[in-house]
């Protein structure tokens, strides 16, 4: 078993998983529910506005989540 230490303080409803995925799940849902109480600079702005441009642009489609997971298995 693995434990983890997080310094800032979470408030977890549940603090067992079975996956490293199923974490990370819980936790973006979590921060969904969270208030939006931080706002992104200009400068942050531009380069999400950038990187999403060139995303539209590219020819390739890149990869799928699926496909993702395999490579990293992969190179474990």
């Amino acid at each position: 078993m693995t434990t983890i230490h997080i310094e800032e303080e979470l408030n977890l409803d549940k603090t067992h998983f079975k996956t490293m995925e199923e974490f990370q799940v819980y936790l973006m849902m979590q921060e969904k529910e969270q208030p939006e109480d931080y706002s992104l600079s200009d400068a942050h702005k531009k380069i999400i506005d950038e990187r999403v441009a060139e995303a539209d642009e590219a020819k390739e489609p890149g990869l799928s989540w699926e496909e993702v997971k395999a490579e990293l298995k992969k190179a474990k």
